[in-house]
């Protein structure tokens, strides 16, 4: 298969880029994004639909011009079926369900689904059109379980690291973790006692808690190892 291995330094440096391209001033301090302002800065075209009755997926990207199946509606009900449609190549489908939702939770969600499909447009194309006209974000941030040695595993870690470093900056993390957090350069102790100031933290860069808390165990502000105890 088609792919780069990229480093995590080189999805930062990618994540920082479109950071620069969008407001610079992201990188410095805790903000949120409109995330469908980066859609059109990549040039993709957006589409809303129900890709699943349950929230299986929550976005995909179409790289070559084809038919996908999409669902009436969200939840399932009795003799619903999917119809096929056409979408032209360069396009990021969201699910219209999580997209019409207005819980801070989905909206969080949303912006990290549009982020990793936005890098996967942007970085990953020759793989897609190689091996399928596709991607397909899985509910739980685009994660699916794969081998390690998959093309698939690799491709889409690279999409999340990537959206977690757009999203939320690596100085711009510190700066909100030395405020928020009262880190002093020593990573903290990961444990109930520091979960609401997460969230709070999460909320400045418009991502949910778990993300938040991957994205400062990756910068070695938070111990990996959670400590029920504290």
């Amino acid at each position: 298969m088609i792919y780069h291995r990229y480093s995590n330094a080189q999805l930062e440096a990618f994540a920082d880029d479109l950071n620069r391209r969008y407001d610079a001033g992201r990188l410095i301090k805790p903000s949120q994004v409109d995330v469908y302002d980066i859609v059109d800065l990549l040039g993709a075209r957006i589409a809303f639909e129900y890709l699943s009755p349950d929230r299986t997926y929550l976005g995909a990207t179409v790289f070559l011009t084809g038919s996908l199946y999409v669902w009436p509606g969200n939840p399932y009900t009795k003799d619903m079926v999917p119809t096929e449609k056409l979408f032209y190549g360069g396009t990021i489908i969201i699910d219209r369900d999580l997209n019409e939702s207005h819980s801070e939770q989905d909206k969080f969600t949303e912006n990290f689904t549009v982020s990793h499909e936005c890098f996967h447009f942007d970085k990953h194309q020759a793989y897609f059109k190689h091996s399928g006209h596709m991607s397909r974000s899985f509910n739980g941030y685009g994660q699916k379980q794969t081998d390690k040695k998959d093309a698939l595993f690799w491709i889409e870690h690279q999409a999340n690291y990537a959206a977690a470093a757009f999203l939320m900056p690596s100085k711009a993390v510190e700066y909100g973790a030395r405020r928020v957090l009262h880190y002093r350069g020593d990573p903290l102790p990961f444990g109930y006692d520091i979960k609401d100031d997460i969230k709070e933290l999460g909320r400045r860069f418009g991502v949910n808690y778990s993300p938040m808390v991957f994205r400062l165990q990756t910068l070695g502000i938070l111990e990996s190892k959670f400590n029920p105890y504290i």
